[in-house]
């Protein structure tokens, strides 16, 4: 079996969770041989000779100066061109990086390289005979090779051996791919950053009250979910026509466009089809895992640019512009399209089945069971932080940020946490918040409406 793990550098030098599980995946296939690929600078070799000490047997690193600058898109068809020479069985990408929180590349990947495309893995593939079977969140299935795999944050990345030797990175130019200088770097790269401001989204104004009152303030905020994600209003000028592929997205079409057409098929060829026949000038998709693998095929294929988890957009009447947070949720991009119809997906709402999620951080660690309690008195959901599932207090199907999930019941009840932009991003979506730490400077509540300074076992309910 020959499998590419596809690794891009973060911005400390390191490589980011998903990415780490993808690799790990690929080491923990018997008889496997691994070949790392990725795109960055010269010192990305560092990166990979290191990496390769695990396992791999191989590295390629594409690098040029013409390569600088590249979109989702142009890094999606210049390493479909190496994927064309190495010829695997299996690709192997993370989720999405931490620099652009995209999770689009893989899927552009999978179109352009004609490959099987299975998102959200949650376990190593298992090999019975010839055949190759892989766990999703909606099921086991069946692979059909070659394919690629979108891997969930699963495994930590294995250390390396005392006697592990580093194998041969080769670096690959523009000029020996064979690659086409108009589709690649930034003359290749259809989206454009035009402006960056720190993200000051997310934040509420917090009312400190007791723990004997958390009861009461639950019960009161219970039915009291948002209504959605409002788009950036007052647009003078609005775009003629935009297409809403399901409702999901209509919010924020009608924000910027005089007509709305909403195509209920999600599949892509449908999609393509009415982008041919009436010429939008923008089309939006949802963030559920369809509107992405749709909208990332649709990109592919017709060679437009697209901007990912967009939370507002504005137009001038001509131009479509997306705003998305990036790096970790520390900042918010604004983007432009020089395509058209330009192509974004917009964070909408997925409701819980739960009104109440209880959530609980490292600071909770040794008040677990009394976390629990106060989930099962509101008949809640449990969450968790990135560090306490780290610290193997609640499973990674729990955690709520970055690089876990997003969740947007009526209340968020945030226990011992410290408020991480990383997690923020997840919970924003909350009615109500209410964080509960000791620590009365803790970041948590700049993000919540009501605080409470108190430990877990301080707790009235």
């Amino acid at each position: 079996m020959r499998i590419v793990v596809c690794v891009r550098q973060g911005l400390d030098g390191e490589l980011g969770p998903f990415d780490a599980a993808a690799y790990e995946a690929a080491l923990q296939m018997k008889g496997a041989e691994v070949t790392l690929l990725s795109m960055g600078a010269p010192r990305t070799a560092d990166l990979l000779s290191r990496l390769s000490r695990l396992g791999a047997k191989e590295a390629v690193l594409l690098s040029d100066p013409l390569f600088a600058g590249v979109d989702t898109l142009a890094t999606a068809y210049t390493l479909s061109l190496a994927i064309a020479r190495l010829q695997p069985d299996l690709v192997f990408c993370g989720r999405q990086t931490l620099v652009g929180d995209t999770a689009q590349t893989g899927a552009m990947l999978a179109a352009l390289a004609d490959l099987t495309l299975v998102s959200g893995v949650m376990a190593t593939p298992r090999e019975e005979g010839d055949k190759v079977f892989v766990a999703t969140r909606e099921g086991e299935r069946q692979l059909s090779l070659p394919a690629l795999l979108t891997f969930e944050r699963i495994h930590a990345l294995r250390l390396p051996s005392l006697r592990s030797r580093a194998g041969e990175v080769k670096t690959v130019s523009l000029a020996a791919l064979g690659a086409d200088p108009t589709r690649t770097g930034l003359a290749g790269s259809p989206t454009r950053v035009i402006a960056t401001a720190e993200n000051e989204g997310g934040r509420r104004r917090c009312r400190f009250i007791s723990p004997a009152e958390l009861d009461g303030v639950v019960r009161a905020s219970l039915g009291k979910r948002q209504e959605g994600i409002i788009p950036q209003n007052g647009c003078e000028n609005k775009l003629p026509l935009v297409l809403s592929v399901g409702e999901a997205p209509l919010t924020y079409a009608k924000a910027v466009a005089e007509r709305v057409t909403v195509l209920r098929d999600c599949q892509a060829d449908a999609v393509i089809e009415a982008i041919r026949r009436d010429c939008p000038a923008a089309v939006l998709f949802g963030t559920d895992t369809a509107g992405r693998e749709c909208a990332a095929r649709v990109a592919a294929v017709l060679g437009l640019g697209l901007c990912a988890d967009c939370t507002a957009l504005e137009t001038d009447g001509q131009e479509l512009f997306m705003i998305r947070p990036a790096q970790a949720g520390s900042i918010m991009a604004k983007i432009k399209s020089r395509t058209r119809p330009a192509l974004a997906t917009v964070r909408t709402l997925s409701q819980e089945s739960a009104e109440v999620v209880v959530a609980a951080g490292i600071g909770a660690a040794a008040s677990l069971d009394r976390v629990r309690a106060l989930a099962a008195h509101f008949s809640a959901s449990l969450a968790a932080s990135r560090r306490a599932v780290d610290e193997g207090l609640l499973p990674y199907d729990c955690q709520v940020g970055l690089t876990g999930k997003a969740v947007s019941p009526a209340v968020y009840i945030a226990v011992g946490i410290s408020g991480a932009v990383h997690h923020v991003v997840g919970m924003s979506r909350a009615g109500t918040v209410i964080a509960i730490n000791p620590d009365k400077n803790a970041p948590i509540f700049d993000y919540a409406d009501y605080g409470i300074i108190a430990r877990a076992e301080d707790l009235v309910f």
